[in-house]
C-alpha cells in the first residue's frame, strides 16, 4: 500500500509548524518598527527561504510516487463515501461563510470599498459552494459549478491582494501571504478538476501539501482574525480532500492486486 499522500500531509503540517515559528521570529526581529523596512541578509530570513525551497522540492519529488488512480475519475469516487469526510467539509464551508459575514459587518460602519466588496462577495458565495460541494459530492450529484466558484474567488482575492500591496516596496512583508493564496488556488483547482473527470492526483497532493505548509508559515504574519480563520479553514479543507483521495487511491490500488497476492 502506498502512503505518499499521508506522508506529504504529515510533512506539510510539521514543516508548516516550524515555518510558523521561524516566520513569527522574523516578523518580530527583522522589520524596523518605524520605517517598516526589513533588515537585509538576516539569517532568520535566509533560514525560512531555505526551509521553503527544501519543503517544496521534497513535496514535489514525493508527488511523483502518488498512484495514478485512473479508475477514480469522478468526484464522488475520488472523495466521497464517508460522512466523516462530508460533515467536516460542510462545517469548514460554514466557517468561511460566517467569517465573511462577520468581516462584512465590521467594515460596514466605515464603508466598504469596491475591492473589499468583490472579495467578500466571492468569499460568501464560495463558503456556500464549499458546503454544497461536500454535500452533493457525497450523494453523487454533479458538483462542477459549486466546485469551481472557490477557484475563481481565490483568483480574485489574489489579484486584489497584489493590487493592494503593489506599491509596498517591502516584498518580504507579504510574499508568504501571496504564496498561500496561490497554493490554495491550485489545490482547489485540482480538486474541482475531478468534477470534470480531469484527475491529477499527484498535482493535487503537491498543491494541497504546499498550501498547508505556506498556511502554517503565514500564520506567523500579523493577520486579522477573519483572514487567519479563512486561511485555516481552507487549509483544513484541502487537507481533508487530500486524505480522502489518498484513502481511496490506496483502496483502489489494493483492489488491483490479484486475490492470492493480497496477504503476501
Amino acid at each position: 500500500m502506498r502512503i505518499s499522500g499521508y506522508l506529504m500531509a504529515i510533512i506539510s503540517i510539521f514543516a508548516g509548524a516550524i515555518g510558523w515559528l521561524i516566520r513569527r521570529t522574523e516578523i518580530a526581529t527583522v522589520f524596523d518598527p518605524i520605517s517598516g523596512l526589513a533588515e537585509r541578509g538576516a539569517m532568520i530570513t535566509i533560514l525560512l527561504i531555505v526551509l521553503s525551497v527544501a519543503v517544496t522540492a521534497l513535496l514535489f519529488g514525493l508527488s511523483f510516487t502518488v498512484p495514478k488512480g485512473r479508475n477514480l475519475s469522478t468526484f464522488t469516487n475520488a472523495f466521497g463515501g464517508s460522512l466523516f469526510i462530508t460533515i467536516p467539509l460542510t462545517l469548514l464551508g460554514l466557517v468561511v461563510l460566517v467569517l465573511t459575514g462577520l468581516e462584512a459587518l465590521s467594515l460596514l460602519p466605515d464603508g466598504m470599498d469596491g475591492f473589499a466588496a468583490v472579495r467578500l462577495g466571492g468569499a460568501a458565495l464560495s463558503g456556500l459552494c464549499l458546503m454544497l460541494t461536500a454535500v452533493l459530492g457525497h450523494r453523487g450529484i454533479n458538483v462542477a459549478l459549486p466546485a469551481t466558484v472557490p477557484v475563481f474567488w481565490l483568483c480574485a482575492w489574489l489579484i486584489v491582494s497584489h493590487i493592494d500591496r503593489a506599491a509596498d516596496p517591502v516584498l518580504l512583508g507579504y510574499v508568504y501571504n501571496l504564496f498561500t493564496k496561490a497554493a490554495l488556488l491550485l489545490a482547489l483547482y485540482y480538486i474541482a478538476g475531478y468534477a470534470f473527470r480531469q484527475h491529477r492526483p499527484g498535482r493535487l497532493m503537491f498543491a494541497s501539501s504546499t498550501a498547508i505548509f505556506f498556511t502554517g508559515v503565514t500564520m506567523g504574519d500579523n493577520l486579522d482574525l477573519y483572514t487567519r480563520g479563512t486561511f485555516l479553514a481552507l487549509a483544513a479543507t484541502v487537507l481533508i480532500y487530500q486524505i480522502a483521495l489518498t484513502k481511496n487511491l490506496n483502496y483502489n490500488d489494493w483492489k488491483d492486486i490479484p486475490y492470492m497476492e493480497r496477504d503476501m
